[in-house]
């Protein structure tokens, strides 16, 4: 699994466009990627379409551990963006967690024990940090092998790279774990003598380490932004969204394939990822819908709501272990079979269940 951080203290530089449109871009490759907003502002959130205020449970549940409460996992706060692509969405309590963790040193690993813990594997975990050089940066930094600087041409965007290089090198001290760092230069017009000015700033600065591909200003990254999705699903074809697919590319290759001996971290095996399955079932009008089976004991809790993709799509993803499942929906209280399929079998209670089949 690899893990990349984008991160630039200077706002308006393009990070969280470029966090979300590089795991759209690398999930249009094939590649399973889970998309993690730590930004309390929630923008990476709400640029795939979700709501922060209107969830129950996000990044903030699983970095902390309220007292007497089940812990939380990654598995319980990830929701499906589009195909290959998830998001661990954030939310404004984010903004408090530096204060909960103050003088732990153990804080600055969570995220990192958190994404080792995952019960099932993604290709590439892509981090959208905050605008700052904080608690929820350094979790990111610990937990990267990989951390991507957008840098606007402009003069004050590279002026503050030397505070997160600092950081960075801090942590190589302190944990004995140093990420790669690769300049990635944004908003790019190349038709100003400045921009060219400040690309040639930008390589001296980092040297070999600025990736060959740039972002081009585009009108369609504000068009995709106030729709909430992905350059590639508003526009595949404007020059932004190519720039994206062409930065993805170089950052496969810049990765190296994952060892056998990464697959068995800690004594256990990558688990494949056809366990994954997606529940969709459509219910115009419904207040609240729910997955229940016997992966959940057939309770009706907040675990087993469905999220609303769009109006009346309602999904959620599941991990499930091999054999077969009895389930069903519980829409606004009735409790329903799944329309879209076939493969049904008698209760003990004279109705029927929907059955899904894991090999």
């Amino acid at each position: 699994m690899h893990v990349i951080a984008l991160s630039n203290q200077k706002g308006g530089c393009g990070k969280t466009t470029c966090a979300i449109n590089i795991a759209a871009g690398l999930a249009s490759l094939n590649k399973r990627t889970l998309l993690i907003d730590l930004d309390p502002q929630a923008h990476a959130t709400l640029g795939v379409g979700i709501r922060s205020e209107k969830l129950e449970k996000s990044i903030y549940n699983v970095l902390t551990e309220q007292p007497g409460k089940k812990k939380n996992f990654l598995e319980d706060i990830i929701l499906p963006v589009e195909n290959h692509l998830d998001i661990a969405p954030s939310h404004i309590l984010l903004s408090t967690i530096e204060q909960e963790f103050t003088n732990k040193d153990e804080s600055v690993s969570k995220l990192h024990e958190a994404l080792r813990s995952l019960s099932f594997p993604y290709d590439f975990v892509v981090i959208d940090c905050p605008p700052s050089l904080g608690f929820l940066t350094f979790n990111a930094l610990r937990a990267s092998s990989m951390v991507v600087v957008p840098i606007e041409l402009g003069s004050f965007s590279l002026m503050g790279v030397s505070k997160l290089l600092s950081m960075i090198e801090l942590i190589r001290v302190k944990l004995q774990h140093t990420p790669k760092v690769y300049a990635l230069p944004t908003i790019v017009d190349m038709r100003t003598n400045f921009s060219k000015f400040m690309i040639e700033e930008i390589r001296n600065a980092f040297g070999e380490y600025v990736l060959s591909a740039t972002i081009r200003q585009s009108i369609a990254v504000r068009e995709s932004q106030a729709k909430g999705i992905s350059l590639l699903k508003h526009n595949p074809k404007s020059k932004a969204a190519l720039d994206y697919l062409i930065l993805s590319q170089e950052i496969v290759n810049k990765t190296p394939p994952v060892s056998e001996e990464n697959l068995h971290e800690n004594g256990k095996a990558a688990i494949p990822s056809d366990r994954l399955k997606d529940f969709i079932v459509k219910a115009r009008g419904a207040r609240e819908v729910y997955l229940v089976g016997d992966f959940n004991d057939w309770k009706v809790s907040s675990g087993a709501l469905l999220w609303q993709k769009e109006e009346g799509l309602w999904q959620k993803r599941l991990f499930l272990d091999r054999g077969r499942h009895r389930y069903k929906f519980v829409i606004d209280g009735e409790w329903l079979t799944d329309p879209g399929n076939a493969l049904m079998e008698p209760n003990p209670y004279g109705g029927v269940d929907s059955v899904i089949e894991i090999e």
